[in-house]
């Protein structure tokens, strides 16, 4: 690091924590301070990643590994991928990891006084000039269309739901001990960029909106943004899922009840049952996920909830209700994810 550097880091130097509520790997029962010299950003999914060198208290240089959010939504909150390069020097706040040298960066002050909200939990910190508005991802209430005529479109998550029995599951004995041994930084497929399969696909999506297209043949797929999955529910009524090969998303047949879509998922070979409150599970091929997508044309809205039956999983069927709430935002699209993992 230049001398020049240095400097600049004098004017930053300073460390403040304050008290959160805790989280998996990363502690956000506690903010920390760092400053130093981005030596790498990383613009890509499944969370940007950076790397800043620091100076510990010893003097000595240190390489703190960063993650802020998903890339799709730090777009939509107007970060621009140019604002964070390597060679910046920086004031970061964020929550340390209690596993390694790591940080969830919530906040980036820049040379120049402006300040970056990295994670969509960043609250303004340091500045008046802020860059990055968490409310352009889900959008706000003026932005909503209503009354909707059809279920066919891109559909915003507004919000999502823990399940009520997530506090205390109704597990076999079995799952209950592969629950409480799942460790999700080394068992969950998916931070190996491996798109979930069900119930996952669905419930695990964070702010990014789902569409749902009419195919000629009749049947709907569903477009979901988080990993670029692609459900397609078979609308036919001589559909016959037992015929149907296991797969990580199942095979999926839909009916309507007046202006809800309920759609029976069988066929699973996906390893885990994965809720908020419930990271994760195991499930079994005889798993059977009944959903029911109900739309409410006046009020704009879709409302996700569904039905869980794994006998070997749970001692009785789980409900979650509500779990996911969509509006319609005119314009939005669901996007590329592109989950990449680091070079």
């Amino acid at each position: 690091m230049s001398r020049i550097s240095f400097a600049l880091l004098a004017l930053f130097l300073s460390a403040s924590v304050f008290a959160h509520h805790s989280t998996y790997e990363f502690n956000t029962d506690v903010t920390i301070e760092l400053v130093g010299e981005l030596v790498r950003v990383q613009w890509r999914n499944p969370h940007v990643r950076m790397q800043l060198r620091v100076l510990n208290d010893e003097g000595e240089e240190e390489i703190w590994e960063m993650e802020g959010h998903d890339v799709n939504s730090l777009d939509r909150s107007g970060v621009s991928r140019d604002l964070i390069e390597a060679g910046q020097i920086v004031r970061v706040a964020g929550s340390p990891s209690t596993r390694r040298t790591a940080l969830l960066a919530t906040n980036v002050l820049l040379a120049d006084g402006r300040e970056v909200l990295t994670h969509m939990t960043g609250e303004p910190r340091w500045s008046e000039n802020i860059i990055g508005n968490s409310a352009a991802v889900r959008g706000t209430a003026d932005e909503y269309i209503a009354p909707i005529d059809d279920i066919f479109r891109a559909w915003t998550t507004v919000h999502s739901n823990t399940p009520a029995y997530s506090a205390n599951p109704p597990l076999t004995n079995e799952a209950r001990a592969v629950l409480d041994a799942f460790d999700p930084l080394v068992d969950d497929p998916v931070v190996r960029c491996v798109s979930p399969g069900m119930p996952e696909a669905m419930t695990y999506i964070g702010p990014h909106p789902v569409g749902f297209v009419q195919l000629a043949s009749g049947d709907i797929e569903v477009r979901i943004e988080s990993d670029d999955n692609v459900r397609t529910i078979h609308m036919n009524e001589d559909a016959i899922a037992e015929e149907q090969p296991h797969s990580p998303l199942g095979y999926s047949i839909g009916h309507w009840e007046g202006d809800t879509l309920i759609v029976t998922t069988t066929r699973l070979n996906w390893p885990w049952f994965k809720v908020y409150g419930i990271v994760a599970a195991p499930q079994s091929e005889a798993m059977k996920i009944v959903e029911r997508f109900e739309l409410d044309r006046a009020a704009g809205t879709l409302t996700y909830s569904f039905t869980s039956t794994d006998p070997s999983v749970f001692t009785e069927p789980v409900t979650a209700d509500a779990y996911h709430v969509w509006r319609y935002r005119p314009g939005t699209t669901v996007e590329v994810y592109g989950c990449a993992l680091d070079e």
